[in-house]
């Protein structure tokens, strides 16, 4: 067995892959968020392109994994560390698979300029991504309060999923003459929904890798919510905080 030294350059090297694969993942997110609100389709393009280095840098995440676990049969925190670096590499990879599918519908949402923005889109995306910043950040920094919050959060973008479904329903009732584009918004609005899904479960696993204690179904156990996990107001969202408006 190597050294405690040893582990901890292991582990080291372990976060800094990750933290590569969220950097890249949440470039992927402003680009195709990007791409859908100008109508930009070489953007698109490129962001359906760069999914294949996220799967590459996901096969490495994993092997650097599986060399930590041969070499130094971790226990404690470490072994939980080594767990949840496995299943939150999985979820960075699937978000930036949701970035590519959320790109191949910029070419349809040219056809129908500023539709998007009579939505809750924008801010959906705005609130996803800041879950996605926060749950990397309380990974790489231990941050279990930080972890809770992201997991409250997500109850808001399942909110703002459920009035945008309706909304776009209704224009579909209504023989709203965009009615493919609107099917298309639809589509957007899942793949956003699963992308603060993604996030919570990042930082669902933080909570686990630092206090042992697993969030996932808590309705089962009887825990309670304490208030780390209140969730915040939605001012704290501006629509458009974080993408680059429509020009």
């Amino acid at each position: 067995m190597q050294n405690r030294s040893s582990l901890d350059q292991e582990l080291a090297s372990l976060r800094g892959l990750i933290a590569d694969m969220a950097n890249r993942v949440d470039e992927q997110f402003a680009d195709a968020m990007n791409a859908l609100l100008q109508g930009d389709t070489d953007l698109a393009e490129q962001v359906v392109a760069g999914d294949d280095a996220i799967d590459a840098l996901e096969l490495r995440i994993d092997e650097q994994c599986e060399r930590i676990l041969a070499l130094h049969s971790p226990v404690a925190v470490d072994l939980r560390t080594l767990i949840m670096a496995v299943k939150i590499n999985t979820d960075f990879e699937r978000i930036g698979d949701h970035c590519r599918n959320l790109s191949r519908n910029a070419r349809h949402l040219a056809n129908a300029p500023g539709l998007l923005n009579q939505t809750r889109l924008p801010k959906m995306a705005d609130m996803s991504r800041t879950m996605l910043r926060e749950a990397e950040i309380s990974f790489l920094e231990n941050d279990r309060l930080k972890a809770r919050k992201v997991v409250a959060r997500d109850l808001q973008v399942n909110r703002l999923h459920e009035e945008t479904f309706e909304t776009l329903v209704g224009m579909c009732e209504e023989g709203h003459e965009q009615s493919e584009v609107i099917a298309h918004l639809l589509t957007v609005s899942k793949a956003l929904e699963r992308i603060s899904d993604h996030a919570k479960n990042i930082a669902q696993g933080v909570v686990f890798m630092v206090e042992g204690r697993d969030l996932r179904h808590r309705d089962l156990g009887g825990e309670e919510t304490d208030s780390s996990s209140e969730v915040p107001p939605d001012d704290e969202f501006p629509s458009g905080k974080t993408f680059r408006p429509e020009a």
